[in-house]
């Protein structure tokens, strides 16, 4: 005796418009959160505020001065005569872009040193970092 007609028993199959619904919420969850994300070379530091101040998009290298007299460049630690040879040793084009990101409480004498510095290794195209005012 058969109990199921061969004609009445149903395959399994695989839903594709839920499996699609996730795979566009998972993409859309990727790009919001890569579009939220900062990559912040420097160090951060407590930066002077300033109306005037533009925002720069591209920049590969960050040169940090912190209160306590330390000089970082990007994330590793280095000195004002060390400075030169280290930006020479690192960047390969003399027009890529260096931000100054200086504390507001250093002094503005070693803030003109290191554009000096940076200046004489042959690297002219300097920025400063500000925070906008409000």
């Amino acid at each position: 005796m058969k109990l199921t007609e061969e004609n009445s028993i149903k395959r399994a199959r695989i839903e594709l418009v839920p499996m699609i619904d996730t795979m566009f919420f998972l993409l859309i969850f990727f790009i919001m959160v890569t579009l939220t994300m900062v990559h912040q070379k420097g160090l951060s530091v407590n930066l002077p505020k300033s109306g005037q101040g533009s925002h720069v998009k591209i920049h590969n290298f960050v040169v940090t001065l912190k209160k306590n007299g330390s000089v970082y460049l990007n994330k590793e630690k280095t000195s004002l005569r060390n400075l030169p040879a280290l930006l020479k040793q690192k960047i390969a084009s003399k027009k890529d872009l260096i931000i100054i990101n200086g504390d507001k409480m250093i002094y503005l004498k070693k803030v003109v040193k290191t554009i000096d510095d940076i200046k004489k290794a042959g690297f002219y195209k300097i920025s400063i970092a500000v925070k906008p005012a409000k």
